[in-house]
Formats: C-alpha cells, structure tokens, sequence
C-alpha cells in the first residue's frame, strides 16, 4: 500500500475490526492517489470471515476477493463515460439478498461523480433502506459532483495529497527523475507524475512551453504550437500555469514557482505586464471551460485558439 494511504486506511481498518464502520462510505481526493486500491483493501477487510484481524489473508474469503472471484464484492463504475441506472438499479438488487458466503456483502461503485441524476436517486433509495450487513463504498476524484443528499448519508474518508518531499522520494524510488514542476503540473498526484514522466509528457512540456514563448520571434512556428496544444486538454493547464508564474512575476510576489524549470520563460512573459497577463490567463481559462467534457466541444475551437495565440504573439512581438 502507497504510504499516503496509510493514514486513512489505519482508521478505516479499526472501524472493521470494530464493528463501527456505516454502511456507506464515500473515500475522496484528488485523481491518481491509489484511491480504488484503498477501497479493495477496505472491501477485503469487511468480507474477511475473521473481523477481529481482518483482513487475515487467509480465510477463503480473503483468497476469493484476491482471486477476484468473490460473490459478495460486486463493482460497477470501472468502465464507461457515466454510471447510468439500470447499472444501480441491478446493484440494488444483488445488494437486497442474502450474502452467499453469509459475511457480509459490499458493493465498490468507482468514478462515483459518472452517475447520471436518475442512477444517482436510484442509489439513495438503497442507501435509505440499506440489507443487512451490505456495505456500499463510493470512490470519487470529484465528489463535489455527487448529490448532496447523497454525500450526506456517507461516512467520508478524505484522501489528502502526500507532502511534495515525500511524494518526490517516492518518485525517485520507482526509477524516474521527479521535479517539483512535473509534480505541479499533475497537480501533486503521484500516480498521475508517474504515469506522465514514464510516458515522457515531462519533456513535451518543456519544448512546447519554450516554442510558446517564442512565437514573438518565430512567428511561423504558430501553426505547429497550436495544433499541439489542441492534442490534449493538459496542454492548456500547462500554458495555464506558466501563465499564473508569469504574473506572478511580474507582481514581484515572492512565493515558489509552479514550473520552477520554465523560469526563463516566466520572466520572458512577465515583461507583457500584470493587466495583459490577467487577461490573457483569463481568455484561456474561459477556452479551457468551453473544452471542458460535458460542456460539447465548439466546432471552431481552432479558430478560437488561433486568436488567442495570435493575441499573444502580437504582444510578444511588442513587449
């Protein structure tokens, strides 16, 4: 187990061994912080046939639910852009019978925040009336999302985000080099820096962001710069970040930078002045918003980049 679960998931075990854990649990925080691998181990704990030292590893439930065979652990959620209700409602119904290894049955719904409104009542309904010894743990990188009402029948369980030492330590030991950078840029998830630095995102970042700041001197590169920003939504955060730096700069406020390796760049569009900067910052998070999922991607999203990028351009050009 991730050591950053540790703190969680010691409270959570004593509330199994004890008998005093509610039979629906919401475990929240940030994306890539191991969160579905807590709430199997927690599953684990439950279903084990020995509570009081539970998970023991060593009973046939604990093999079942290693195996992935149990019949009383039931997961939806995994797959698919929304959790819709007939998916709730079949999780309902498995949850109203008798556990068939007669210890308990728990339910793991993932991405909790993908439930349509319909899935989402269906669910408070098995949440006011819940079977015997059913335990339902939601799992959720948004639970803002999740219906109040909802949330307020749960148990919650915050994952918090590991100190930026330790989670840059932990990095290290899986064989990449980390920075406080490509940490922020993930927004301090490790799992998320993992994945990004071992797909060589890391590097990307850094050309990208330097033929960015270059377009005042290279103006034919802005083609090329904006296709690439259109590749993925994280592309935007990036220019975003170096943004908030920039200003950040030219403000004179004295605080760490969030891309600490770009600081050449972040002087170089400093010099544009705080009111262009806010602006600028302003017109690409209202883009970044209109590219949001959900939000129906605008059929001249190009375009609107195009300007954007030509805004900034011209202002290069004459700072």
């Amino acid at each position: 187990m991730h050591h950053w679960l540790i703190p969680v998931w010691q409270p959570l075990l004593q509330g199994v061994r004890e008998r005093r854990l509610g039979h629906a649990l919401l475990i929240k925080g940030m994306a890539g912080l191991g969160k579905r691998e807590l709430a199997g181990k927690l599953a684990t704990a439950l279903l084990c046939q020995h509570t009081n030292n539970a998970p023991c590893g060593m009973c046939h439930a604990c093999e079942l639910t290693a195996a992935g065979s149990h019949s009383d652990l039931h997961v939806v959620g995994r797959e698919g852009r929304s959790i819709g209700i007939d998916a709730i409602r079949e999780l309902g119904r498995i949850m109203s019978e008798s556990a068939r290894l007669g210890h308990g049955k728990v339910a793991i719904i993932e991405r909790a925040e993908l439930m349509t409104e319909a899935a989402a009542n269906a669910l408070l309904k098995t949440l006011e009336e819940p079977a015997g010894q059913a335990t339902l743990i939601l799992v959720s990188s948004q639970p803002e999302r999740l219906l109040p009402t909802l949330t307020s029948r749960c148990q919650q369980w915050l994952v918090p985000l590991p100190d930026t030492h330790s989670a840059l330590s932990w990095l290290n030991e899986q064989g990449v080099t980390a920075t406080p950078a490509a940490l922020s840029v993930n927004q301090g998830s490790p799992l998320q820096t993992l994945e990004y630095l071992q797909a060589g995102a890391d590097d990307k970042r850094l050309t990208l962001l330097g033929e960015l700041v270059s377009l005042g001197e290279a103006p034919a590169g802005l083609p090329q710069v904006q296709a690439r920003l259109l590749e993925q939504p994280v592309h935007l955060v990036w220019v975003q970040l170096l943004l908030q730096d920039a200003l950040q700069t030219a403000l004179a406020v004295n605080a760490p930078l969030k891309l600490d390796d770009c600081r050449e760049q972040s002087v170089r569009l400093a010099r544009l002045g705080p009111i262009a900067l806010h602006e600028l910052g302003s017109e690409l998070l209202e883009l970044r918003r209109r590219l949001q999922p959900g939000q129906g991607r605008p059929m001249n999203a190009g375009l609107q980049l195009g300007q954007w990028l030509r805004r900034l351009q011209q202002a290069l050009t004459h700072s």
